[in-house]
């Protein structure tokens, strides 16, 4: 079976239907006293005597348990069940939210992270992890407040401080195949206040803005795996996107004057 970022985002969405509760060190597998006895075992400083008495009151109720990191490896490790039929346990990668940080091949401070459902979000200590499902909303196992269990939460309501493609599955969203770069020789006038930017992409460094009615020359034109298109300033390495709903209210931010001799 093939695991995939839009498949983590679907597994996540039915765990939302599910019974939950936070289950340090859980893997999503329902709530039976012989569970709760081996992970109590395992972790004794997270599963006090009051905590215990709230887990063994849900036996035979149809509950399923896991922590935030045990989410996203039970999604790769044969999914929802009990610990008799679980299926696809690697040891290899049964990752705390750190260490798969830091075995991810992609991944970056939250400023940069691009919109990509499936991508994992995380805390500055590295001590929660959580699933990016896009439109600024994120699922996680929480126990915090009044949340107990698998939540959806708003991406801007998390302290999150890093992301990372989880280098268990495949990212089949396209959001980090390499853009299409055409050369061209445009004349462009402005509609608004768009930012150039270092790079062709909204989480690039901002480097000012574009002066509306002004005309500029591009010699690239960019178009990104999610569809957007950039030009890239000439004799620059400075981008402008030509639509963003991003920028300055949104919609068309330039529009095509002409072309320029290249001097060839």
């Amino acid at each position: 079976m093939a695991y995939t970022n839009s498949g983590l985002v679907k597994y996540c969405k039915d765990a939302l239907k599910l019974k939950t509760k936070y289950m340090w060190g859980g893997l999503m597998r329902e709530i039976t006293t012989d569970y709760i006895n081996q992970l109590a075992g395992m972790y004794p400083y997270q599963y006090p005597s009051s905590r215990k008495q709230t887990l063994n009151a849900l036996v035979n109720s149809g509950y399923y348990g896991c922590d935030c990191v045990g989410l996203v490896k039970s999604y790769y490790f044969g999914g929802v069940g009990t610990a008799k039929n679980a299926k696809g346990y690697d040891g290899s990668k049964d990752y705390g939210v750190g260490s798969m940080y830091i075995a991810a091949k992609v991944k970056g401070k939250i400023a940069t992270m691009p919109q990509t459902e499936g991508i994992l979000v995380m805390t500055a200590d590295f001590g929660h992890v959580g699933v990016y499902i896009g439109n600024g909303q994120v699922i996680e196992c929480t126990l915090h407040g009044s949340k107990d269990g698998v939540v959806q939460t708003a991406f801007s309501a998390g302290s999150w401080a890093y992301w990372c493609q989880c280098p268990c599955i495949d990212d089949d969203t396209s959001a980090n195949a390499a853009p299409k770069v055409e050369n061209c020789n445009k004349i462009y006038r402005s509609l608004g206040v768009a930012a150039k930017r270092k790079g062709a992409s909204n989480s690039a460094t901002q480097a000012g803005r574009c002066e509306r009615g002004t005309y500029y020359l591009a010699s690239q034109i960019v178009t990104a795996p999610d569809g957007r298109k950039w030009f890239r300033h000439i004799g620059t390495d400075l981008y402008s996107a030509l639509t963003d709903t991003l920028e300055s209210g949104g919609g068309k931010l330039f529009e095509e004057f002409g072309t320029y001799s290249s001097g060839k």
